[in-house]
């Protein structure tokens, strides 16, 4: 029996939004187990998922982030041993050298999913031409990509120079909530006045999520004479101590509490007033901001089109120009200080984040890679 080989980029217990991938890789496991081998392989697996070890995969210890001509030998064994027929990357180049050599070792299929953040620079003049160029060699690019969300997909096109009819876009969503959790009181778990007003962000910690930002803002509430305000951060990182001294220089260190890693995060959003989410760059919008808009709260985000593309401006969020603290505290403060329009932007968050679903996305993975499959000329099943 041939194989479908999934590719993981971490140790098997990381977590961060992989949970996320591992409902991409459970999904894709279900549908093509009845007449495939499905593998999943780690770079490292230290515990396996709960819903990666009950899917209808195996789940092996196989690093294919190398690329040196060792590494790239020892996944091609890999992929004669077990007979691979298609592999699905994540996060990989949408061409590679490497490549050839995969086909040369019996793949067929080579589908590549983008969840990378941030944006690009459109590829312009000779690059660009190139670049067309090599997505139009079959054996070096990968047979088709899919895009986290609408954005990405225009970026695939754009930036990496991938023809519109080899890509495709899933979506991010978030799971249907059975049972949404009872909120958690933020001020009684940490010790927040109760005056205060909760600010949440949950985020990775590292600079690349503009929480420095946040602190600049907040320092300036703080200055104007505010003080009915609480930053609660979630999440944990390398830059989590850096976070810390910054709010001790800025002086903002009693109006924050840096949370660290927590399982209840969903009731803690709950508990919250309002969300602030100043990152230099997500997918065109992030996981957490839909978590926020779910759990009713408008959201304050920069004007970034890889950041702000599910707020729409003064009907469920504010989006502020990028890098500006004024104008972005004076949008917090405007929230903290209108109850009836931080009620107003929150219900609409609400009503707005029901059409970002997962099982939407896992139909839109699904129909993406029959299709490329189809295009290739490589019936999946």
């Amino acid at each position: 029996m041939k194989s479908l080989l999934l590719v993981a980029n971490y140790d098997s217990g990381v977590g961060y939004a992989w949970w996320l991938m591992e409902s991409y890789w459970t999904v894709l496991a279900q549908h093509y187990s009845p007449s495939k081998r499905v593998i999943l392989v780690y770079p490292v697996i230290s515990q396996l998922p709960q819903d990666v070890a009950d899917a209808p995969l195996e789940a092996v210890e196989q690093d294919f982030s190398g690329t040196n001509p060792g590494q790239v030998l020892r996944q091609c064994r890999f992929l004669r041993r077990h007979r691979v027929w298609a592999v699905y990357f994540s996060d990989r180049p949408t061409w590679h050298w490497r490549y050839i050599l995969y086909r040369l070792c019996g793949v067929r299929l080579i589908v590549v999913h983008d969840h990378t953040p941030g944006l690009r620079t459109p590829a312009r003049g000779l690059k660009g031409i190139l670049k067309r160029l090599i997505h139009r060699l079959p054996w070096l690019s990968a047979d088709g990509a899919v895009g986290a969300t609408d954005f990405v997909r225009k970026r695939l096109i754009e930036v990496n120079g991938m023809p519109p009819a080899k890509t495709f876009a899933a979506p991010n969503g978030l799971p249907d909530a059975d049972h949404p959790p009872g909120a958690v009181d933020p001020h009684a778990l940490f010790s927040i006045p109760e005056s205060r007003k909760i600010i949440v962000m949950t985020a990775r910690a590292n600079r690349y999520k503009g929480v420095d930002f946040a602190l600049k803002c907040f320092a300036r509430l703080r200055n104007t004479g505010k003080q009915d305000f609480h930053f609660l951060f979630i999440g944990d990182g390398p830059d989590l101590e850096d976070f810390k001294k910054a709010a001790e220089d800025l002086m903002v260190q009693d109006h924050c509490t840096f949370a660290g890693k927590r399982d209840d995060i969903p009731a803690l959003i709950a508990g919250a007033n309002l969300a602030f989410h100043p990152s230099k760059g997500e997918v065109g919008y992030s996981l957490s901001i839909l978590e926020y808009m779910r759990a009713g709260l408008p959201v304050v985000v920069p004007d970034n089109p890889s950041v702000c593309r599910a707020t729409n401006h003064g009907k469920n969020g504010m989006i502020y120009p990028p890098e500006d603290v004024n104008a972005a505290s004076e949008m917090i403060d405007r929230l903290l200080s209108d109850d009836s329009l931080r009620s107003a932007l929150g219900v609409q968050a609400r009503t707005d984040a029901g059409k970002y679903k997962l099982e939407t996305s896992h139909l839109a993975l699904l129909n993406a890679f029959e299709k490329i499959a189809h295009k290739s000329g490589k019936i999946t099943k």
